[in-house]
C-alpha cells in the first residue's frame, strides 16, 4: 500500500517504524487506578470534562481553527471511551493484559503480591529492546554512539507493580510501595514530584543541563523521553478505605483534575510535534470500593485520548466506523476493550504488534499517517485498512502457532475466523488493485472485516483461552466422592431414621403423634437445606451472588422450626418444671435467639474491615464500639471467675485480654481523629503483640499441662475452659485487623455460641438430632463469614487488615492478618464444633459438620468443572469453588488433628488409667 501511493508519501514528516510509520512522536500513559467510566465522565471537569465539551459542543471553534493553518491550532482533539477490562478487575492482570495484549486468568491472581516478571512480547519489551532507528528516529540511524547511550529514553513514576512486571525496562524509573491501601497519598506525591521535570523533557531533544536525571545523561542535551508511564494510586486506595462516595473521594479527584490539566496543557504546546497521552483506570470499583469481579462497575473503566495540535484533524479516522459491512461490525467498532489498547499503541509508536497479542487496532485513536486532497477531504481509509490487516495477521499468525503447538483451538472456530479473515483479504486486494480511486468504498469495507475478525478473535480467546486438564479434574472429583462415601456417618443416618418412625407408645396421643410428625419434618427440611445451601446454590450463579440472604432464610427456618419442635416435647413430657434438665425451660426460644443475633448482625451492623473514621456506620461510633468493648472485657472477667480454678496462670491471661481490649478502644479512638497523623499504630501494635504473646504462651504451658485433652468426665471441663482460652485469643487478634464493627459482631456471635453450646448438650427429650444441630453451626459459621463484610468473591478480601499496625507490607505478618481477618470465623466455629461435640459426647454433631463441608466442596468442584466454559466462570464458580476447597481444608486440617492428636492422647490417658487401676 505504502509503494502503491508512493505520489502521496513522498512529502511525509512522519518517520517510519516497524510494521508501519509511527504516528506519534511521543506518548504518555497515565493510569489513574480505578477510574471507573463516570469518574471520568462526571468528576474531572476541569480536565476531561471542558475538552468533552469542547469536542460536543464548541463546533464553531472546531471549525474556525480547521480553517486555520495546523501551527495556529492551540487546542488538540480529545476522545472519551468506555474501556471494557476481563476479569479478574486486578491490578497485576490489568496491567499485564493492557502490555502483553493477552487474556490474564485467573490463576494469575498470586502474582498480585509481587515477583511476576513479564516474559512474554509486550509494547514496553519492545520499546526498550528496538532500536530507536528502526522504530522511526532517523537522526540516530548512522549514530550508534547516541543509541549506546539511550538518547531516546522511557520514564517511569508511580505503583511499583509496573516495576515488578518490567524490572529493567524503564531507563528513569521511580516506584512508590502500593500495598498499604490506607496510605492515600504517597505514590501520588511521588508522581506529583517526577512529573515536571519528566514533562518538561517530554517529547523534546533538548533539556536543560541542570535537570538531568540518570548518571549517564545528565549533561546530554540530545536526550528525550519518548514514552513517560505515571501510575497514580489514590482513588483507588481511597475506594478501599472510604468507598467511592466520601469527601476523600472528591478531594483526590479534584488533585487528580488539577494534574491532569497541567499534564494536557503541556500537550496543547505541541503545536508542530504529534504528542498524545492516554488517561485511562486499570479497572473500576464497586460500590463499596473493591474490585477483583467481574461487574459492570469494575470492569467499565475510562479511557481518555488527548492529541497535540500536531496531530492533525481526527475526523478521517473517527468516520471509519464498520457501517458499510453491518450492525456486527458496528459493534465491535464501537467496543474498546482493554487489550485493544496494546496493538494502537505499538502502531502509534512504530513498534511490532507483541506476538500474543489478542486486541484490535481502535481506529479512533489513529491520528491520520497521510493527507491526500481531494476537494479538501483528508483520506485516511487505506492506511486504516493497512493497520488492521497487519493487526489481524500478527492475531491469525498468534492462533495458529497456539493450536499446532500447545492445545488445539476448536475446529469450527478456527475455521470460521479462516473465512472471514479471506473475505476481508479479498476485499483489501481488490480495493489494492484500484489504483485510480484511493478512497475506495473497498478499503471501508476491508477495515469493517478485518475489524469483525478481530473482535471474533478475541471473542474465542476468552472462551477456550485457559487450558483445563479435564483428566485431572475427573480424577479430584472422583477422589472427592471416595473421600464422602467413606465420610457418611451411616450410624447416625440409621439413628435418626428409627428416631423419625412412629413408635406404639408416642403414637398413642395427638402430642406424641405430632412430635413423630415432627420428626420426620426434621428429616425432610435437613435434606432440603443440604440440596439447596451445598447442591443447588453451587450451580447457579444468581444463588452465588445472594448466598448470604440464603443462609439467613435457611437458619431461620431451621431455628424456628427447633423452637416449635422443643416446645411440643415440654407439652408431651408434662413433667414440673422444677425436674427439667437444665435450661429446659427456656430452651424452646434458645433457638430463636440464634436466628436473632444473626439477623441483628445482619441488619444493624456493617463497616467491618473499613477505616474507623468512615463515620457513616453506627458500629464505628465510639460510644458504640467502646460499649461492645466493655461488653467482651465483663464476658471475658465473667467466664474467667467461674473457670479459673482449671488453669494456674488464667488470672495473668485475663488481665492480658483486657489490656489488649484497652489498647483495641484506644487505638479506634485515635484512627477515628481527623489529623491523620494519628494513625492509633503504637496501641494496634499492643494489642496484636499481647494476642500473640498470650496465645504462644497458653500453648506452650497447655502442652506441658497433663490435664490438656484428657477425655475423662472429670476433665471435661478443664479441656473446654482451656480451648475457650486460645480461640478468645485469636479472636481478639481478629477483632484488630477487622475493625470497631468486628467487636459488636462478636458480641452477638458470643450469644449465638452459647445458645447453641446449650442445644448441643441438651438431653433427655429434649435432644436434638446430630444432622439438625451440625446444619445449626455450620450456617451460623458461614453467617458470620458474610455478616462481616465478606463473600466467596476477591474484591470482597480486606486488604486493610495488613496495615492495621505498620505503613510497611510485611508479607507474613501481612498474610497471617489477612487470612485471619477472611477465614478466622471457620476457624473458631470449627474448633468449637469438634470441642463441644468431644466433651458433650456428642461427636456425631462434628461427623455431621465435616459431612457437610465436603458435599460442598465436592459438588462445588464439580459446578466449576462443567461450568469452565461459562461466561462468569473466572467471576463467581472459580472463586466459589477457591473459598470452599480454603473451608474444606481448614475443617480436615482440624478433622485430621483432633482424629490423630487429641484420640491418640485420650487413648494413652485411658490406657495409663487402666493400667494404675
Amino acid at each position: 500500500i505504502l509503494a502503491q501511493h508512493q505520489d502521496i508519501t513522498e512529502d511525509l514528516t512522519i518517520s517510519e517504524g516497524c510494521w508501519m510509520p509511527r504516528r506519534v512522536d511521543s506518548m504518555a500513559v497515565i493510569v489513574v487506578d480505578a477510574l471507573r467510566f463516570d469518574f471520568a465522565l462526571e468528576h474531572l471537569p476541569k480536565s476531561i470534562g471542558s475538552r468533552i465539551a469542547y469536542e460536543e459542543i464548541g463546533k464553531k471553534q472546531e471549525q474556525q481553527e480547521q480553517q486555520q493553518p495546523l501551527q495556529q491550532k492551540t487546542r488538540g482533539q480529545s476522545q472519551l471511551y468506555k474501556f471494557v477490562a476481563d476479569p479478574p478487575t486486578v491490578t497485576m492482570q490489568r496491567l499485564k493484559g493492557l502490555t502483553t495484549g493477552g487474556l490474564p486468568t485467573f490463576a494469575d491472581i498470586s502474582g498480585s503480591f509481587g515477583g511476576a516478571n513479564v516474559d512474554e512480547d509486550s509494547w514496553v519489551d519492545q520499546l526498550h529492546n528496538v532500536p530507536a532507528s528502526k522504530r522511526g528516529f532517523k537522526d540516530y540511524a548512522q549514530n550508534q554512539d547516541a543509541e549506546a547511550k539511550r538518547k531516546v529514553q522511557m520514564a517511569f513514576v508511580g505503583d511499583d507493580t509496573w516495576v515488578d512486571l518490567f524490572p529493567n525496562q524503564f531507563d528513569d524509573s521511580h516506584p512508590y510501595p502500593s500495598f498499604n491501601t490506607r496510605d492515600l497519598d504517597t505514590v501520588d506525591d511521588g508522581c506529583l514530584l517526577h512529573l515536571p521535570r519528566l514533562l518538561k523533557s517530554f517529547g523534546s531533544k533538548s533539556m536543560d543541563n541542570n535537570e538531568g536525571t540518570a548518571t549517564s545523561t545528565k549533561n546530554d542535551e540530545s536526550f528525550f523521553y519518548e514514552v513517560i508511564v505515571t501510575h497514580f494510586l489514590g482513588v483507588d486506595h481511597v475506594g478501599h478505605t472510604y468507598g467511592p462516595h466520601n469527601v476523600h473521594m472528591d478531594a483526590k479527584l479534584n488533585q487528580m483534575d488539577e494534574v491532569l490539566q497541567t499534564i494536557f496543557l503541556k500537550i496543547d504546546e505541541a503545536v508542530e510535534q504529534c504528542q498524545v497521552v492516554f488517561v485511562f483506570g486499570d479497572h473500576g470499583m464497586t460500590e463499596d470500593g473493591n474490585h477483583g469481579g467481574g461487574t459492570v462497575e469494575e470492569t467499565n473503566a475510562g479511557l481518555f485520548a488527548h492529541y497535540s495540535p500536531g496531530c492533525g484533524d481526527l475526523g478521517p479516522s473517527l468516520d471509519i466506523t464498520g457501517t458499510e459491512i453491518g450492525s456486527y461490525s458496528e459493534a465491535a467498532f464501537r467496543s474498546v476493550n482493554q487489550i485493544d489498547l496494546v496493538p494502537t499503541i505499538s502502531l502509534l509508536l512504530g513498534l511490532p504488534i507483541p506476538f500474543a497479542n489478542l486486541g484490535g487496532v481502535v481506529p479512533g485513536l489513529l491520528p491520520p499517517l497521510h493527507y491526500h486532497t481531494d476537494k479538501d477531504i483528508i483520506i485516511e481509509a487505506p492506511y486504516m485498512a493497512t493497520s488492521l490487516a497487519l493487526n489481524a495477521a500478527q492475531v491469525w499468525n498468534y492462533l495458529t502457532t497456539y493450536s499446532n503447538t500447545a492445545s488445539k483451538l476448536p475446529e469450527s472456530a478456527i475455521s470460521d475466523l479462516e473465512s472471514i479473515l479471506k473475505k476481508a483479504s479479498s476485499q483489501f486486494r481488490d480495493a489494492l488493485a484500484q489504483k485510480d480511486t484511493f478512497d475506495s468504498m473497498a478499503y471501508r469495507e476491508a477495515c469493517g472485516l478485518f475489524k469483525y475478525f478481530l473482535s471474533m478473535a478475541t471473542d474465542l480467546g476468552k472462551q477456550v483461552w485457559t487450558r483445563f486438564d479435564t483428566t485431572g479434574m475427573i480424577i479430584g472429583i472422583s477422589m472427592l466422592v471416595l473421600a464422602l462415601f467413606l465420610g457418611v456417618p451411616y450410624t447416625s443416618i440409621r439413628g435418626a431414621m428409627k428416631e423419625a418412625m412412629p413408635t406404639t407408645k408416642t403414637s398413642s396421643s395427638r402430642v406424641g403423634h405430632i412430635l413423630s410428625q415432627c420428626m420426620k419434618f426434621e428429616v425432610l427440611t435437613i435434606l432440603g437445606a443440604i440440596i439447596l445451601h451445598c447442591v443447588i446454590l453451587t450451580f447457579s450463579n444468581s444463588y452465588i451472588i445472594s448466598e448470604e440472604t440464603m443462609i439467613m432464610f435457611i437458619l431461620s427456618i431451621l431455628c424456628t422450626f427447633t423452637s416449635f419442635h422443643y416446645h411440643l416435647n415440654q407439652i408431651s413430657t408434662r413433667v414440673q418444671k422444677s425436674t427439667l434438665p437444665s435450661f429446659s425451660r427456656q430452651s424452646a426460644f434458645i433457638p430463636l435467639l440464634v436466628a436473632i443475633c444473626s439477623r441483628m448482625n445482619n441488619i444493624l451492623i456493617s463497616g467491618h474491615g473499613q477505616d474507623p473514621i468512615i463515620r457513616l456506620h453506627w458500629a464505628h461510633n465510639a460510644y458504640v464500639f467502646i460499649f461492645s468493648l466493655f461488653v467482651l472485657g465483663i464476658m471475658r472477667i465473667i467466664y474467667n471467675y467461674t473457670k479459673s480454678f482449671y488453669f494456674q496462670l488464667s488470672d495473668v491471661h485475663t488481665m492480658l485480654d483486657i489490656i489488649t481490649v484497652i489498647s483495641l478502644g484506644c487505638s479506634w479512638i485515635e484512627k477515628r481523629s481527623l489529623d491523620m497523623s494519628r494513625h492509633g499504630y503504637f496501641t494496634s501494635r499492643l494489642a496484636l503483640l499481647l494476642c500473640t504473646f498470650g496465645f504462644i504462651s497458653f500453648v506452650i504451658q497447655l502442652s506441658w499441662d497433663k490435664i490438656f485433652l484428657k477425655s475423662r468426665q472429670s476433665d471435661n471441663n478443664a479441656f473446654l475452659y482451656k480451648t475457650m482460652m486460645v480461640l478468645w485469643k485469636v479472636a481478639l487478634f481478629m477483632i484488630t485487623v477487622t475493625g470497631p464493627s468486628a467487636a459488636s459482631s462478636f458480641v452477638l456471635i458470643i450469644f449465638q455460641v452459647y445458645a447453641l453450646s446449650i442445644l448441643t448438650f441438651d438431653t433427655g427429650r429434649n435432644k436434638r438430632g446430630a444432622p439438625l444441630l451440625a446444619m445449626l453451626w455450620r450456617l451460623s459459621i458461614r453467617h458470620a463469614f458474610f455478616a462481616t463484610n465478606h463473600a466467596c468473591s476477591f474484591n470482597r478480601l480486606h486488604f486493610s487488615a495488613a496495615f492495621v499496625a505498620t505503613e510497611t507490607f510485611f508479607f507474613a505478618p501481612a498474610g497471617i492478618s489477612l487470612f485471619l481477618n477472611t477465614f478466622g470465623y471457620d476457624v473458631l466455629g470449627i474448633v468449637l464444633v469438634a470441642t463441644l461435640s468431644r466433651v458433650s459426647n456428642r461427636l456425631d454433631v462434628w461427623s455431621w459438620f465435616c459431612f457437610y463441608q465436603m458435599i460442598e466442596a465436592l459438588f462445588s468442584c464439580i459446578s466449576v468443572s462443567i461450568f469452565r466454559r461459562h461466561l462468569m466462570v473466572w467471576a463467581i464458580f472459580a472463586p466459589r469453588f477457591v473459598f470452599a476447597a480454603i473451608f474444606l481444608v481448614i475443617c480436615m486440617f482440624y478433622y485430621m488433628f483432633d482424629g490423630v492428636v487429641i484420640s491418640t492422647r485420650n487413648f494413652n490417658d485411658t490406657k495409663e488409667k487402666v493400667a494404675k487401676d
